[in-house]
């Protein structure tokens, strides 16, 4: 029986952190998207991905590896959906 993992969304992550977490997720530029969809599908991507951003960005560059313009495309859109849902979050510099 796995561990449930709790996982929230937490100020220090930067905007790239919270969309390679999105790009992992199940949700879909067709989706009809809220923040609050956005946030659940992020904490449930963390959650898949055992909490660690780490895994999500390792998920990311394997896609890239497989298929560069598809994951370019998610990964622009993710940080569009990021960007419009959580607009105070920094971005690293």
């Amino acid at each position: 029986m796995s561990e449930q993992v709790t996982v929230q969304v937490t100020p220090d992550m930067t905007v790239g952190d919270l969309a390679e977490v999105l790009f992992c997720s199940s949700l879909q530029p067709s989706d009809e998207l809220d923040a609050d969809k956005v946030a659940a599908a992020i904490s449930q991507s963390l959650r898949s991905h055992h909490g660690q951003i780490r895994e999500c960005a390792e998920e990311l560059a394997a896609s890239y590896g497989k298929d560069p313009e598809i994951t370019c495309l998610r990964m622009r859109w993710a940080r569009t959906v990021v960007a419009r849902t959580f607009p105070t979050a920094r971005v690293a510099s």
